[in-house]
């Protein structure tokens, strides 16, 4: 994500060094991540994985576009609720077939909060 240039003066700022570590983002900055994740994901991970994840982040996408629009049509939320379904579709696709094939660990804060949570 660092090497992903500015764009605009208000639209895409500059990413900090580790994404997966930042810590009070706002809405924007979870925007701009996602605006970017499909390029700097693409290619990471082996297929049929790699497909899974970039037809998450483009249903994710998707369905961001559609909840930001300020004024609705019926024609917006017919394509609206059809987004939201195939989000659905595609998170238990990448649950099924990604989450358990790969072994993943908490970031150090994460431990922390587990340990501080249980206590």
């Amino acid at each position: 994500f660092r090497l992903v240039p500015t764009f605009g003066r208000d639209m895409i700022r500059t990413f900090g060094s580790n994404v997966s570590n930042l810590a009070k983002l706002a809405a924007r900055d979870y925007e701009n991540i996602l605006q970017c994740a499909i390029p700097v994901l693409d290619g990471l991970l082996p297929n049929p994985y790699n497909s899974i994840i970039l037809d998450l982040l483009f249903e994710l996408a998707t369905w961001h576009a559609f909840g930001k629009l300020r004024m609705h049509t019926e024609t917006t939320l017919f394509h609206f609720e059809n987004s939201t379904i195939c989000l659905g579709h595609i998170f238990r696709k990448f649950s099924h077939d990604c989450c358990a094939k790969f072994k993943t660990y908490d970031l150090p804060r994460e431990t922390v909060a587990h340990v501080r949570w249980k206590a």
